[in-house]
């Protein structure tokens, strides 16, 4: 369970950074943006990998009785959370409507995947991933940060929503595989 919770710290904390522009605008002088995009994605990937690692060897001690509602309804909340997460990405008017496209699709996942599980473990990751997520949503609407620019592409929404249903059919058949239990 160490490995987990450093594992979300590291991820975590670093995505902080940006929610203060004193302690960002620190950082960049003293590594310049180059570096601190490279320090920044550094330390993410490898505070995912332990959070991964750490969650997968947490002994399961169950918390709650999972919800068998939101067991039923993950699958297709995950296509939407999917479908959000390429949102973030493309320069649609999806995009620009729902201003944080990525932290709410984080946001779906987190909620449903921790009242789908129950376990411990289940509730530091996806409960830290949630309190995370609406923070940071928060804390972007009062620095009054927005995605996008004024130009919109519409060709932009349809091939998100291609991409984002495609990568997650590509997770939903590698779900068993990769994390150990199946989705449906």
């Amino acid at each position: 369970m160490t490995l987990l919770i450093i594992g979300l710290a590291l991820f975590i904390g670093v995505h902080l950074v940006p929610s203060h522009p004193a302690l960002r605008g620190g950082v960049t002088g003293a590594i310049g943006v180059n570096g601190y995009k490279i320090a920044f994605s550094l330390i993410s990937a490898i505070g995912l990998v332990m959070a991964g690692m750490g969650y997968a060897r947490t002994p399961e001690e169950q918390i709650f009785v999972p919800s068998e509602t939101a067991r039923l309804i993950l699958p297709l909340a995950m296509a939407a959370a999917f479908v959000l997460m390429a949102c973030a990405y493309a320069p649609g008017r999806l995009r620009r409507l729902l201003r944080h496209p990525m932290l709410a699709s984080v946001l779906i996942w987190s909620v449903l995947h921790l009242l789908a599980n129950g376990d411990l473990a289940s509730n530091i990751l996806f409960g830290t991933f949630a309190l995370w997520s609406v923070f940071a949503i928060l804390s972007a609407e009062r620095r009054a940060q927005k995605l996008g620019g004024e130009r919109v592409r519409p060709w932009a929404d349809p091939i998100a929503a291609g991409a984002g249903l495609a990568a997650f059919a590509v997770v939903l058949y590698l779900h068993e595989t990769l994390f150990g239990v199946s989705p449906i």
